[in-house]
């Protein structure tokens, strides 16, 4: 399994920071809530995480509300990240 970026920790983060489990959801709201914890992050950086996360099929990218699906193996890999904030 490849390693996760720094970023895409963050996110992963922010699902369990929020208690977020398998089949819930983090919206864009919600997140931009916590804007200061991605205030050293890019647009870019960010996307290219957000994709990273997608393609290893932990979190899939929902349209209403706008945010991400937690997937089974996200949650699973919740179980091993320590948070960090």
């Amino acid at each position: 399994m490849r390693e996760l970026t720094s970023t895409a920790k963050k996110l992963m983060e922010l699902f369990s920071y929020f208690r977020i489990k398998k089949g819930e959801y983090l919206s864009v709201k919600l997140m931009r809530s916590r804007q200061h914890l991605w205030k050293d992050i890019g647009e870019e950086e960010f996307n290219e995480a957000v994709n990273d996360l997608i393609e290893l099929g932990y979190i899939e990218r929902i349209e209403d509300p706008a945010g991400w699906k937690l997937l089974e193996a996200g949650d699973e890999n919740l179980e091993q990240l320590p948070l960090h904030f």
